[in-house]
């Protein structure tokens, strides 16, 4: 089973980097339309509901949208069964 700080460094990092963003979801493929493209892997993840806080260029999103893909890839590379762990999950910014 996946280790909890796993999740948060992972995410936190996103959150440092990226101070304009303010959450995100992580779906699985029965959550997504079905116009939505798949590869058939029933472990598939998809990010929705990207918020942010500021007006981000097309690059800027694109560049933070990976990095959300590269964290979350890290997170499963660690522990192949933290997909179940991170589909349904929604990340937000921890506002002190």
């Amino acid at each position: 089973m996946i280790m909890t700080e796993t999740i948060p460094a992972a995410i936190e990092g996103l959150f440092e980097r990226h101070p304009e963003l303010s959450g995100f979801s992580v779906r699985g493929a029965d959550d997504v339309p079905d116009d939505c493209p798949r590869t058939g892997n029933d472990y598939e993840l998809f990010i929705g509901d990207i918020g942010i806080s500021a007006t981000l260029s097309d690059e800027q999103f694109d560049v933070m949208f990976r990095e959300i893909v590269a964290a979350l890839a890290e997170v499963v590379a660690e522990d192949p069964e933290a997909d179940d762990i991170l589909r349904g999950r929604t990340f937000a910014r921890v506002l002190h």
